[in-house]
């Protein structure tokens, strides 16, 4: 189908087109903009009226004028920390973009949020964005040819990512979405209540490097039973935690989360990805410039959303015994993860 047809010109970053695209169904709705393949803002149907549960932006200058890194994006060509912002792979030394303390993050300054993906393939319920992302981009050898392809089906938003590469290189992709389910204008998320099918993390270091450890969850970790986020807050400090989750035997696409709002909307993370990076946005409107928590007509607070990221461990370059973001010519990296809303009457 045609690209023009249902994409809406946005603006243009660095010569480049940006468009807007809109996917529909009687239940859902989202928009997403072709600027880091970023969801702008997702509707649910509640009791008729449409609540919009994203915090994003209302214009693309927005995004790129002082907005928040990896805001509600697509994340790449590697998420979460690299320890030290270097690896080894095949003998060979690569040095990453450091822009977390000494580590790289998401996949560094210029990670795939600041990059124009190109709109593949649109239709009223399905786009595909792809990227090509040059060998030695951030430091990572090897050029990538990643796509995300968003669906809607009734009340289903799907996620599937996939990847190439010309040479070994590191891809673990995600979406940074941060979700508050009574409206992203409507306080904080603190009133929600979290499952997390997950009975160990990935344990840090105080930079936040991940150490090897994999300690079982408790205390205000422990999300397995369902607990009220300021119950889980409270008690353990705020979140930002990758859980290792627990697969059903067999299972290769699974139950990983659940996030309940006072207002019976739901929201269940399907996965097929080993683990769910778990951040209670304790640096929503309390880090950074102003200007990252401001946007769509309403200023968001502290706690103000929750991001939940399914993912392959952190760091697993450096740590064999966790499924390899490595990956070489010849092999295709996917990822397939979707958000099922409901709404209890």
């Amino acid at each position: 189908s045609s690209a023009s047809s249902a994409a809406m010109l946005w603006g243009n970053v660095d010569g480049k087109d940006v468009h807007l695209v809109t996917l529909k169904t009687e239940k859902l709705e989202a928009d997403i903009c072709s600027l880091g393949a970023a969801l702008v803002a997702v509707r649910v149907k509640v009791r008729g009226d449409w609540i919009d549960v994203v915090l994003g932006y209302e214009s693309l200058e927005r995004y790129t004028n002082g907005g928040k890194p990896n805001f509600g994006t697509v994340v790449g060509r590697c998420a979460n920390r690299i320890a030290n912002a270097s690896f080894e792979l095949d003998g060979e030394e690569h040095k990453l973009d450091i822009n977390n303390g000494n580590h790289h993050l998401h996949g560094g300054t210029k990670g795939f949020y600041s990059q124009v993906f190109d709109v593949a393939d649109v239709s009223d319920k399905q786009v595909t964005l792809t990227l090509s992302e040059p060998d030695g981009a951030m430091g990572y050898p090897g050029k990538v040819d990643a796509s995300v392809t968003y669906e809607l089906n009734d009340g289903e938003l799907h996620f599937r990512y996939a990847a190439a590469s010309d040479k070994p290189t590191l891809v673990s992709m995600t979406n940074h979405a941060y979700w508050n389910l009574k409206g992203h204008q409507a306080g904080d998320v603190l009133d929600h209540v979290l499952m997390v099918k997950a009975s160990r993390t990935t344990a840090t270091d105080e930079t936040l490097a991940i150490t090897g450890e994999l300690p079982e969850v408790s205390g205000g970790l422990d999300l397995r039973e369902p607990r009220l986020l300021k119950e889980a807050v409270d008690e353990g400090g705020p979140i930002d935690r990758n859980y290792c989750l627990d697969r059903p035997k067999g299972a290769g696409e699974f139950l990983a989360a659940r996030l309940v709002g006072p207002n019976k909307v739901t929201m269940e993370v399907w996965t097929d990805q080993p683990g769910l990076q778990v951040f209670t946005g304790s640096n929503v409107g309390s880090t950074g410039p102003g200007t990252w928590w401001h946007g769509k007509g309403c200023e968001w607070k502290q706690f103000g959303a929750i991001c939940l990221e399914p993912q392959l461990w952190p760091d697993g370059v450096h740590h064999p015994e966790f499924q390899s973001p490595i990956l070489r010519p010849g092999e295709t990296y996917q990822h397939h993860s979707w958000h099922l809303f409901r709404v209890e009457d």
